[in-house]
C-alpha cells in the first residue's frame, strides 16, 4: 500500500510539473534577463495559486530555462504538502489592480506598488512598498476584509513597455465557506509571513 501511494503522489507531482499553468511566458517581455531577475526577487516571498489543479503554493522554486527562450516553470516542493493549500475555487482569487514596480520607473531605489484608486476617475498612487502595504492593508480592513496577496499565471508583466512588474491577485476569504476556519487562518499565517520576508527585504 505505501509504494501504490508513493506511486500515486509521484504521479500526480509528473502531472502538475507537465501542466502549463505553472509555466510563464516571458516571450512578450522586451528585457528577459532583467524580468527574470526581478521575478527572482519574489521566490518564495508571495505565495502562487495555480487554477489549474485550485492549489495555493507557498513553497516553491522558479525554473530558469538556461536557454534564451522558453518559459519560467513554478515548481512546488513536493516535500512541503504542509505548505499547499487545497481546494481554492479560481472565483476566491480576484485581481486587484495593483502592481509591484522596480522603483528605478520612477528615478528611484527599490520596490513600489502602483495602487488604482477607489475612485476610477482618481488616478493611481505610486508608493514605496512598505508604504503601500500598509495602505493597502489598512484600505482592505476598513471593509471588513483582508488584503491576502498572490500571484498567479500571467502576472509579470511590463510597465510602460520598459520595465518588468508583477500584477497582485488576492484570497477572497468570503468565498472560502467549505473551507474549515483553521485551514483559512492557515492561509492568512502562510500569506502573512511571505509578506514579512518580502517586507523586511531591502
Amino acid at each position: 500500500m505505501p509504494s501504490a501511494s508513493a506511486a500515486y503522489a509521484d504521479a500526480r507531482w509528473d502531472e502538475l510539473q507537465n501542466q502549463r499553468d505553472l509555466a510563464w511566458d516571458l516571450d512578450a517581455i522586451t528585457n528577459r534577463r532583467e524580468a527574470i531577475a526581478f521575478l527572482q526577487r519574489f521566490e518564495n516571498r508571495l505565495c502562487i495559486y495555480s487554477g489549474y489543479v485550485e492549489k495555493l503554493y507557498s513553497n516553491y522554486s522558479f525554473v530558469v530555462p538556461q536557454s534564451d527562450r522558453g518559459d519560467i516553470t513554478i515548481l512546488p516542493d513536493e516535500q512541503a504538502w504542509h505548505d499547499t493549500f487545497n481546494d481554492i475555487p479560481v472565483d476566491a482569487v480576484e485581481a486587484t489592480g495593483v502592481h509591484i514596480l522596480p522603483g528605478e520607473t520612477m528615478g528611484y531605489a527599490g520596490l513600489y506598488l502602483k495602487i488604482p484608486s477607489e475612485n476610477r476617475l482618481v488616478a493611481s498612487r505610486e508608493m514605496p512598498f512598505q508604504d503601500g502595504l500598509r495602505y493597502l492593508i489598512q484600505r482592505y480592513k476598513a471593509r471588513n476584509e483582508h488584503f491576502l496577496p498572490v500571484l498567479v499565471k500571467g502576472d509579470l508583466r511590463e510597465y510602460e513597455a520598459r520595465m518588468p512588474s508583477l500584477h497582485l491577485h488576492r484570497i477572497n476569504t468570503a468565498r472560502l465557506g467549505h473551507c474549515s476556519q483553521l485551514s483559512i487562518n492557515a492561509i492568512k499565517a502562510a500569506i502573512a509571513d511571505h509578506l514579512l520576508c518580502l517586507f523586511r527585504q531591502p
